[in-house]
This record gives C-alpha cells, sequence and structure tokens, in this order.
C-alpha cells in the first residue's frame, strides 16, 4: 500500500457507510449463488434435452423456456456481483497517473453516470410495466414480467450500490492525500472482495 493512502485507510467506515457495506455484501453473496445455480440448471436442462432428442426421440417441452430466465438470472445477477465486488474492466492507464484527488473525482462521475444509467433503465421498465403485466409468457403462460425481473432486481441493486460507493467516495475524498492509488483507498470499502477472506 502506498505512503499517500495510509492516513485514509486508518479511519475507520463511518456506522452508516459499515451497516450498508455489510448489507450490500450479504445480497452480494446471495445474488453469486443464484446466478451458479441458474447456470448449472441451464445446463443440466441443455443436457438433459440433448439426450432426450438424441436417444429417445423426445424432449421436455418447458425447458427452453426454463433455460432462458435461468440464463436471465445467471447473466444479470452475475453483472450486480461483478459491480459489487468492482471487477468490471477499467483502463486505468492515464487516470493512475492523475493525483489521488482527481482519481476519486473520477471515481465519483463513473458512479454518478452508473447511477443515472440504472434509473433510466428503472423508468423504461416502468413505463413498459402495463404491457409486461398483461402478456405471458409463450409456453409457462407466466406473466411476462417474470422475464424481466432478474433485470429490474439487478438493476435496482447497481443503483443502490452506486449510491453507496458515491458516499464512500465523498468520505475518502476528504481523508485522502494527494499521492498514491485509487485501488488503494477503494480497498477500504470495497463492497465484496473475492480474491481474499473477509474479516
Amino acid at each position: 500500500m502506498s505512503d499517500g493512502t495510509t492516513a485514509s485507510v486508518a479511519h475507520p467506515l463511518p456506522p452508516v457507510l459499515a451497516a450498508c457495506r455489510r448489507l450490500l455484501a450479504g445480497i452480494g453473496r446471495v445474488e453469486l449463488a443464484l446466478a451458479i445455480a441458474a447456470l448449472v440448471v441451464v445446463v443440466v436442462l441443455s443436457t438433459a434435452q440433448a439426450f432426450l432428442r438424441y436417444t429417445l426421440g423426445t424432449s421436455l417441452w418447458w425447458a427452453q423456456e426454463v433455460a432462458e430466465n435461468m440464463i436471465m438470472i445467471s447473466y444479470f445477477f452475475g453483472i450486480s456481483y461483478v459491480f459489487k465486488s468492482r471487477q468490471e474492466i477499467y483502463v486505468e492507464f492515464l487516470t493512475s497517473m492523475a493525483p489521488l484527488k482527481l482519481q476519486l473525482v473520477f471515481y465519483l462521475v463513473e458512479q454518478v453516470l452508473t447511477f443515472g444509467f440504472a434509473m433510466a433503465l428503472l423508468w423504461l421498465t416502468y413505463l413498459f410495466s402495463p404491457t409486461l403485466f398483461n402478456m405471458t409468457t409463450p409456453v409457462l403462460k407466466l406473466p411476462a414480467f417474470v422475464n424481466s425481473a432478474p433485470l429490474i432486481f439487478a438493476t435496482l441493486m447497481m443503483v443502490l450500490t452506486s449510491l453507496y460507493y458515491f458516499a464512500f467516495g465523498i468520505w475518502a475524498f476528504g481523508r485522502s492525500d494527494t499521492r498514491g492509488l485509487l485501488a488503494d483507498v477503494e480497498e477500504r470499502g470495497l463492497i465484496l472482495r473475492p480474491w481474499a477472506q473477509e474479516a
């Protein structure tokens, strides 16, 4: 860890931020478990379908629709988990050469843009909700809203996550030196650390 960030890391998170971090971490673990379980269901259904079609000449009439919904769960819950653990791909070549305060400004702008995009997505879903409630899925005749539920949940989680990271960024901005890397500061408020044991 760089010397420039030691002061920022020494401060404990405020109780509200620490509580939000724990809550979002718990939700993130559930999201990961559901995403993996949904992916396993997809693999099992696809294997069963292939076996039944090529050996017995039959199929599970409902498997395609269930597999599609499981893929939605796996994808969107996985995206939400990746955002919580900050494992998305970044190009930090130029920003890492900037002073730490400027890196934190970019970090805050990222959270504002994510929040704005997620809120726009939720607003569009709200506008289309009458249609979603009046339609049904083609095979199982479930409300079409079921297909959109993983997207809505994951988007809502990204809104809450970006709000947490924005609040953390504001808190860290006042406690950071002008030197160092954002990753060193961010480590203190990271919601999930999949590569290390949680304290």
